[in-house]
């Protein structure tokens, strides 16, 4: 599967930010995730992802 590539921009900004996700097996289960939702699309899904992050900070690992 092709990575995913995600450009943000900042409201009123003109700086743009360039992310690529290399992970196959994340961008393959959200894309299936999105699929199986007609009422979800992929901007709502990462906007939800991002808006976790923010309200509980990033995922703790081990």
């Amino acid at each position: 599967m092709a990575p995913m590539k995600l450009s943000l921009f900042g409201s009123g900004s003109e700086e743009e930010e360039t992310v690529q996700l290399d992970d196959d097996d994340l961008v393959g289960q959200l894309r299936k995730t999105v699929d199986a939702h007609p009422d979800l699309t992929l901007e709502e899904a990462l906007r939800q992802g991002i808006q976790h992050v923010v309200e509980n900070g990033p995922k703790k690992s081990g």
